[in-house]
């Protein structure tokens, strides 16, 4: 028997759906503002699959920017440009400056102040979605991540005063990855949060874990892929968007402009090695747009799924689709910002 399992972030459904069959071990959370759901083919996998739980909520422990006793907290809040660190502090920020050299810069996270800027100052269900009356916040001057220098030997960050972080465009997919080492020992095994997914081994019947792509803004699936030892993750505005001065904002912010992105791409997916990779490039696809996010993903080596505003979806050179239900945007909107 086939089954589907369907999650939602508040109104808006998720962008991932899972189905598989048979009897797995399985367990179920919140962290991140987002539900979680670990499965692993082998029931008797319980020890690990408490082990892999642990480490989603240790991670958003010591990296939300909405915790005032997170180490990321005490971080933006340091009155000295160096910092002596955590390990896993020290590994995130070590990512972080790989992927920002990856990017060509567009990966910051060194963009808090513009997110707080434009509204984003809370966590996401207590943003006001439509307040007219809020004042006008003008963000510090903007900083990189690029200006980071590590010492690994020391354990110590040096950043300038005043920069301070968010680490929400790569945490989850990071936690994710974390995760996954942890349930590394079971075989075959799904991590899924909230549509952030890393899927290991042939799945419960043996083809591969079975993932739809849904539609950003109705939820029906639109695609059907089948992973095996790959991660996938879907950045989108659709969701996390609310209105500030008559214009509406949305959580990914474009170093570029210190805006809000205005792509005319809706959600972007990503299938890659890593839930990491995947989180990180859907979002610079995203930023991008048609033509110069599809050119980006396939520099990169990986695999998307673009939905842009009109409808149309475009899927890059290798997308695996098992049952594709819409097609193609021609080039000329692929190229169309």
């Amino acid at each position: 028997m086939d089954v589907k399992s369907t999650r939602r972030r508040g109104d808006a459904a998720e962008p991932m759906q899972v189905q598989w069959g048979g009897i797995v071990g399985q367990r179920r959370f919140r962290a991140m503002n987002t539900g979680v759901h670990l499965m692993a083919i082998d029931w008797r996998q319980s020890a690990l699959l408490a082990d892999a739980e642990r480490a989603f909520h240790d991670v958003e422990a010591r990296f939300s920017r909405f915790s005032r006793d997170s180490e990321l907290s005490a971080f933006n809040a340091r009155d000295t440009e160096c910092t002596a660190v955590s390990i896993q502090m020290l590994q995130l920020f070590d990512l972080a400056l790989f992927f920002h050299r990856r990017t060509g810069g567009l990966f910051d996270p060194a963009i808090l102040p513009l997110l707080e800027a434009a509204g984003y100052d809370r966590s996401f269900e207590k943003v006001v979605r439509d307040d007219a009356d809020a004042p006008r916040r003008l963000p510090s001057p903007q900083m990189s991540i690029g200006q980071v220098v590590l010492n690994r030997e020391d354990r110590t960050v040096t950043a300038p005063a005043g920069m301070r972080i968010d680490f929400g465009g790569i945490g989850k997919g990071y936690a994710v990855d974390v995760a996954a080492e942890k349930l590394r020992a079971s075989g075959s095994f799904l991590v899924d949060a909230g549509g952030d997914i890393f899927a290991s081994g042939d799945g419960p019947d043996s083809d591969g874990w079975l993932i739809g792509v849904a539609d950003p803004v109705t939820g029906e699936d639109m695609d059907i892929v089948p992973l095996n030892d790959q991660a996938i993750a879907t950045s989108t505005t659709a969701a996390r968007r609310w209105k500030r001065d008559g214009a509406w904002r949305n959580h990914i912010i474009d170093p570029r402009t210190g805006e809000s992105t205005r792509s005319a791409v809706v959600s972007v997916s990503v299938i890659a090695s890593t839930a990491t990779e995947a989180d990180i490039y859907a979002k610079c696809a995203l930023m991008l747009g048609p033509g110069e996010g599809r050119r980006f993903l396939e520099t990169q080596r990986v695999r998307g799924l673009m939905v842009l505003q009109d409808g149309s979806v475009i899927r890059s050179a290798g997308w695996p689709s098992i049952a594709p239900v819409r097609s193609e945007g021609s080039l000329e909107v692929c190229h169309a910002e």
